[in-house]
């Protein structure tokens, strides 16, 4: 087990350090410094209990750092929403495992290395007990890396990207569909209504550059040619060369692997210059809540991916119903599926530790690697990698709605395409 830590600072979002204390054993020299040396390997692997019961008040910390500024907020912030929900929940009924929640959110202001950064003071210095997860496929992939040494488990709710789950690591548990698979139901809704050549375009970051590669293979299966493909600067807000240049490859649809700010831009720019497809696809940005109030009518006919969506009658997830209304009354909006998938891991997590009956990291990797539980956003059961089995599925935005169009099993309504030109709308 690890070193026995000291006192806890409670209260959220307190940064205070705290103390570890070392007993003397009344042994012979060389034997101290052979228990001292052990003792203290196992405190920098991070293996063994969590730390719950030397903290004042009866208190478990709970603790991340997520993108609450910077271009991952808009995204991340549902999931913080639902973290905090979850927090109060347990805390009224008795708390987690009998410990009440002291929660700790630092900001790494959608930036690698500052969540790295936070990720290694969290673990270190403030010594949490339960470990949750940053948000997007890149930030992700960096702070496995210190979850990892440290052999402290979390679900990752807010990364979707394969590669993260192919190098072996044993502390890092997926939830959520992968990237590959975001334009999977777009690429079948463009081969219904004819489309041969497309565009991919996308951010060039972990995710994007994912899900581009899926796209691509799911046009290569459905028989459509790519035409142009192309990643962009994370920051770049005109797009007006690259859609030119779609248009001049005659691409019928785009396949944009984007977030909000520049599937936005990309479609206020393909109205400005009177561009027309049959067909546009973004994988993040339609799913956010503004996303449609911000764009009015240019998010019309809009496809978007969304890995669960707030119909319970649809999904038939236990206990969607009750969340979606606990939600809404506190945040005056239903959650959408970045705000799902986060209660749905940290349900998860609730459930490993109920089954260990303790805070012990290593019996909680072994939990969440065994585990198999439904929650309101679906079935949860990881494979060898870590990796879970989910289905998302394909919306387009109509008369300012989400609506699901794909799969057929959970379609609202038919999709309406091709896309009507912008002349007449």
């Amino acid at each position: 087990m690890r070193s026995t830590r000291g006192s806890s600072s409670s209260g959220s979002d307190s940064n205070e350090r705290e103390t570890s204390t070392h007993g003397g054993l009344g042994m012979k020299t060389a034997a101290i410094l052979a228990f001292a040396g052990a003792l203290a390997a196992l405190f920098v692997l991070g293996v063994g209990t969590g730390w719950a019961g030397h903290r004042p008040n009866n208190e478990v910390l709970v603790g991340g750092a997520i993108s609450q500024t910077g271009q991952y907020a808009e995204p991340a912030g549902r999931q913080v929403y639902s973290i905090k929900l979850w927090v109060d929940e347990v805390n009224a009924r008795g708390g987690l495992l009998g410990h009440t929640i002291a929660l700790r959110l630092l900001d790494d202001k959608s930036d690698i290395q500052t969540s790295i950064k936070l990720y290694e003071k969290l673990i270190t210095e403030d010594k949490v007990d339960v470990l949750l997860a940053p948000y997007s496929s890149g930030i992700t992939e960096a702070v496995a890396n210190v979850n990892e040494r440290y052999k402290m488990p979390f679900v990752a709710y807010g990364a979707a990207s394969t590669p993260i789950w192919e190098k072996g690591r044993r502390y890092i548990f997926n939830i959520v569909a992968v990237a590959e698979d975001y334009q999977k139901g777009a690429v079948h809704l463009a081969r219904q209504i004819g489309v041969k050549k497309a565009a991919i375009i996308g951010q060039d970051s972990l995710f994007p550059r994912q899900a581009g590669k899926g796209a691509k293979d799911w046009c290569k299966k459905l028989g459509i040619d790519v035409v142009l493909e192309e990643n962009y600067p994370t920051k770049q807000t005109d797009f007006t060369a690259l859609l030119q240049k779609i248009k001049a490859a005659d691409a019928e649809a785009v396949f944009s692997n984007s977030y909000f700010a520049d599937s936005a831009a990309q479609l206020r720019q393909m109205r400005e210059l009177n561009l027309n497809f049959k067909l546009y696809s973004s994988t993040i940005g339609p799913s956010l809540p503004n996303f449609p109030e911000q764009l009015g009518a240019t998010a019309e006919y809009v496809l978007g991916f969304s890995q669960w969506e707030p119909l319970p009658k649809v999904l038939g997830h236990p206990g969607m119903q009750e969340y979606i209304e606990r939600y809404e009354k506190r945040f005056g909006e239903k959650p959408n599926y970045h705000a799902g998938g986060a209660y749905g891991a940290l349900q998860v997590t609730e459930a490993a530790l109920k089954k260990v009956g303790s805070f012990d990291n290593e019996k909680l990797r072994d939990a969440l690697a065994t585990t198999e539980v439904q929650t309101i956003y679906g079935r949860y059961k990881v494979d060898a990698r870590g990796m879970n089995s989910h289905e998302g599925l394909t919306f387009q935005v109509l008369r300012g709605q989400r609506r699901v169009v794909w799969p057929e099993k959970w379609a609202e309504t038919r999709a309406e395409l091709p896309t009507p030109e912008w002349s007449k709308r």
